[in-house]
């Protein structure tokens, strides 16, 4: 499967080619706005980093001196942050003290909240990985998952796990035709691109008479998983370094699931052929990826376009182009057509796609025979 051209079809207005005076002073603001983006998510980062969401919830409402003293940090240090957060209103401010408001509260400091997400801002790209991928432009070459580093491992792992954690089984599986029962009872479940295994890790302790394979072709994220497991006592939760090319030497699966995968895949298609072969005659292919409408144009509609795209060539596209001849899919390249188009050709039967409200970003697919 080449990679293949997004000509963004669709209707759109006339470009410009003259500076309108009018419009010039906005979008010197978008930009500085963008570059304030860069630098608050760092700061986000660096929160998470030394404690300070957790410590801000349990002192607020409180002055930059009594957090520095329940954090054991410097107070010049945390006012600043303080303003620059209060300034982005995640911080509420009244007569000199502070507190997250209760959206940011749920957000970055209560990991039992579905939303949870504070590694969504870990560590920011690094040198290492813009020349990589400033070096791409030039060969067609991306990098790998595993190739980004730990920082990229940890903001896997967490950018889902209080979704997985709280609907994964109960809205997600339970929507599967009949798939919860028949897991309940025992049965093989296979989680391709695990990563930290997160979402195994939910399966395995939902279903405890079911075997669990997490399997991920990083390392770092499966030794991640690992200890976690370890961590966690289930004894029905085992890890191994692979792929999709690994699942002909692995039991028939009863359930099969890739969540946030083939889009990063550079051979889907060889994915979706291996997963056929491996799934058993009743079993379920659970899919999950991004909500895509195809090109540019119809895309306009999702939420934080931008922020799609620029994440998808930093990281899902790269991906995807990491082998000569890679897909490059990219984030949004796997549209509903282009995924049941695939799989119709590798001889699925049943193509089923779910939408549900929890998630705003994903579509989840029921693949079966």
């Amino acid at each position: 499967m080449p990679a293949q051209a997004d000509d963004g079809a669709g209707v759109t207005p006339a470009m410009r080619t003259e500076i309108d005076p009018d419009r010039l002073p906005q979008a010197i603001a978008d930009l500085y706005r963008i570059k304030e983006g860069e630098s608050l998510a760092v700061l986000m980062h660096m929160g998470g980093q030394l404690g300070l969401w957790t410590a801000l919830a349990g002192a607020a409402p409180c002055t930059s001196g009594e957090l520095a003293d329940a954090a054991g940090l410097q107070e010049r240090w945390l006012r600043e942050w303080l303003h620059a957060l209060a300034a982005a209103e995640l911080v509420q401010h009244d007569r000199g003290r502070f507190a997250l408001t209760p959206e940011a509260e749920a957000l970055l400091a209560d990991p039992d909240h579905p939303s949870y997400m504070p590694g969504v801002f870990g560590p920011p790209v690094s040198v290492d990985e813009i020349e990589q991928t400033v070096a791409g432009f030039r060969t067609g070459l991306g990098m790998t998952w595993e190739e980004h580093g730990e920082g990229a491992c940890h903001m896997q792992t967490a950018m889902n796990a209080a979704k997985y954690r709280a609907y994964l089984i109960p809205e997600v599986v339970a929507a599967l035709d009949g798939a919860a029962e028949r897991l309940s009872r025992g049965g093989t479940i296979i989680d391709v691109g695990c990563g930290g295994g997160v979402a195994a890790g939910v399966l395995a302790a939902g279903f405890p008479e079911a075997a669990v394979i997490g399997i991920d072709p990083s390392a770092r994220a499966i030794d991640r998983a690992r200890a976690d497991a370890d961590h966690s006592g289930l004894h029905n939760l085992a890890y191994e370094q692979g792929t999709f090319d690994d699942l002909d030497r692995l039991p028939d699966a009863d359930l099969l699931v890739t969540l946030d995968v083939l889009h990063d895949l550079p051979r889907p298609d060889r994915a979706v052929a291996a997963a056929r072969r491996n799934l058993s005659a009743e079993g379920w292919w659970l899919v999950a990826d991004i909500k895509s409408r195809g090109g540019l144009e119809a895309n306009r509609k999702i939420p934080l376009l931008a922020y799609m795209y620029s994440t998808s060539l930093l990281y899902c596209l790269s991906s995807s182009l990491s082998e000569p001849g890679g897909a490059g899919l990219g984030a949004l390249g796997l549209d509903p057509d282009r995924l049941e188009e695939m799989t119709a050709k590798a001889g699925f039967g049943r193509f089923t796609r779910h939408d549900f409200d929890f998630d705003p970003v994903n579509w989840y697919y029921e693949i079966r025979r």
